[in-house]
């Protein structure tokens, strides 16, 4: 017997698992974004957390990271989204 493999995320599953959450959904991550991050953090995205943050990425809700605004209690780690995202000076 041989195990199959679970099929593969795509765009629209991501999107329809995004819209679940209680939070707004911004614009995804490019692949050159994920593999700046990646890159600057020593790891390689799994495939579908790729799609996934492709697809859209959280935002507004303590329970996701926020480079730009840490929150109390955690470091600022710096703009990791290049730049593109608009990340103020002095916020």
């Amino acid at each position: 017997m041989t195990a199959q493999s679970p099929p593969q995320l795509t765009t629209e599953a991501a999107r329809k698992l995004q819209s679940l959450l209680r939070t707004a959904i911004g614009p995804g991550l490019t692949e050159r974004e994920l593999d700046a991050v990646g890159t600057r953090f020593g790891f390689t995205f799994a495939a579908d957390h790729r799609v996934f943050l492709s697809a859209g990425l959280p935002h507004g809700s303590p329970e996701w990271h926020d480079a730009c605004s840490p929150g109390p209690g955690r470091r600022p780690r710096g703009d990791l989204t290049g730049g593109r995202r608009g990340c103020r000076q002095g916020r």
